[in-house]
């Protein structure tokens, strides 16, 4: 091949290759995208998947060291009132029972059970799980990936990421035939798995699980009631800066139970996860400076010369910085 031939070819190469490129970002986009579309899509199955199916399952759900199996049951009845039931396998007998919005936490063989009216069962997923993603579109974002097996079935895979790295990420494992959540996991940003739930066996059933048929009439036990003294919040002090979307539940002061230290108390939630902070004074409460990160990260704190000490699932780093942003703007509210 002559010198100009081999220039020409040469320019033909770039020009093919810099209009690549050019294309990259732009597919790149597409590619992402697609991703999210379809795991909205797969989201909001798995959640009318959690509302609606029959089945009987048992699974396996770990924390650190800490490993815990549970049986869990859930159905409608054909007048449509869902009933679910949940039964820790290992150590005290802990059953919770939720029918409709009325969920019962059994404690035997103390008499320390009690009930709430709520419409998910806390202490196995996020609330947000039983919603439709629109819920949480505006913090998250949630993609579809390749699935594997998971006990047996051929799952999808969700990833779901805080858009702005204050909060923990999930990965989701979606059944493929039924949109069952089989197996889910809790890490930091940096990819620390702190938390995971996997289901160790499923079977779908056409109608209720005979189980669950009879539960309406058992005892409940009473409403929680909280006996100490509850009144506004006093000090004149509230959490200044909050992660985009978290808004507060409540408000008031209280005696904390185990040392009887009057403190402000604020709790807030994103829908997805929740935090509660507590401020009282310095001098009243004792603590020195604490700091914990893992599915319940913790941090005591002193400010000014008050104690602020944050609670949540959430990064230690976003603990931190609600703890330093402490206002004192008095618009707290009850």
């Amino acid at each position: 091949m002559t010198t100009i031939k081999w220039c020409i070819f040469g320019i033909f190469c770039l020009v093919v290759s810099g209009n690549a490129l050019a294309q990259q970002p732009e597919q790149a986009n597409d590619s992402v995208e697609r991703a999210e579309n379809a795991g909205m899509i797969w989201f909001d199955r798995m959640s009318e998947a959690l509302r609606r199916l029959n089945f009987e399952a048992t699974l396996v759900q770990t924390q650190g060291d800490r490993i815990q199996p549970m049986l869990w049951m859930h159905g409608r009845h054909t007048d449509d009132l869902e009933v679910e039931l949940l039964i820790y396998l290992n150590g005290a007998d802990i059953r919770i029972l939720r029918l409709g919005d009325h969920t019962s936490y059994y404690f035997q063989p103390t008499d320390n059970s009690y009930s709430l009216q709520s419409d998910v069962t806390y202490g196995l997923l996020p609330a947000a799980f039983y919603d439709k993603f629109e819920r949480l579109q505006p913090y998250y974002q949630v993609l579809a990936g390749r699935g594997m097996r998971v006990t047996g079935r051929e799952t999808q895979y969700l990833r779901l990421v805080s858009r702005d790295n204050s909060r923990y990420h999930y990965s989701l494992w979606v059944d493929r035939e039924s949109g069952m959540l089989m197996k889910m996991q809790m890490m930091t940003p940096q990819g620390e798995i702190l938390e995971q739930i996997q289901l160790t066996s499923f079977q779908q059933r056409a109608e209720l699980p005979v189980s669950l048929n009879d539960l309406r009439g058992v005892q409940r036990p009473p409403r929680l009631h909280d006996s100490r003294p509850v009144s506004p919040a006093q000090l004149g002090l509230v959490p200044g800066w909050m992660p985009a979307g978290f808004e507060l539940q409540r408000s008031n002061r209280r005696y904390l139970y185990e040392t009887q230290v009057a403190a402000d108390y604020f709790l807030y939630s994103d829908g997805l996860t929740d935090v509660s902070v507590y401020l009282s004074e310095a001098s009243e409460q004792g603590l020195p400076p604490l700091a914990f990160e893992g599915p319940e990260s913790f941090i005591n704190a002193i400010i000014n010369g008050h104690s602020v000490t944050v609670v949540g699932k959430l990064p230690l780093d976003t603990l931190r910085r609600i703890a330093e942003n402490i206002s004192t703007t008095k618009t707290a509210v009850n």
